[in-house]
């Protein structure tokens, strides 16, 4: 009787992803998303959500919330302070200078951001500008909103 190991072998290495599919992945994150607000810190309620490929729903994030990373990973940046005497510098506690935030979509995304006295960012597209589909530097800044009256 004759196995069909070397068939099945031979069939799964005559068949794989194209040269095209593999030049369309990204090894590192597809972009660099930074989230900064005008005037300052980022307020403690700042919410971000990113839509892309099938999760149309989105993946969001809070800040000082746990976050359950699927595409989107997030890290929150203090602002520092002047190296000391020591020369080491410090963060100072309480507040988040920047949202650093690496997204792993593998193509086009949409974010959509609310903060606390901010106006919100809805559907705001990300896209590759170039042929390169890695590590696209995005710089988002969250604009005060005016008060009533627009004075």
């Amino acid at each position: 009787m004759l196995s069909s190991a070397p068939l099945l072998a031979a069939a799964l290495l005559g068949c794989g992803p194209d040269k095209r599919s593999r030049e369309a992945w990204c090894d590192g994150p597809s972009f660099n998303l930074v989230v900064t607000a005008e005037g300052g810190l980022l307020p403690p309620d700042t919410h971000i959500n990113v839509r892309y490929g099938s999760n149309q729903d989105g993946e969001p994030y809070t800040l000082g919330q746990p976050a359950f990373p699927q595409a989107v990973f997030c890290e929150e940046t203090s602002p520092v302070t002047p190296a000391g005497e020591g020369g080491a510098s410090s963060a100072p506690e309480g507040g988040v200078q920047a949202l650093r935030c690496r997204l792993f979509t593998q193509g086009p995304a949409h974010l959509d951001a609310t903060a606390t006295g901010y106006e919100t960012i809805d559907d705001l597209p990300l896209s590759f500008e170039t042929d390169d589909h890695c590590q696209v530097e995005v710089d988002v800044q969250l604009e005060r909103e005016l008060p009533d009256g627009g004075q």
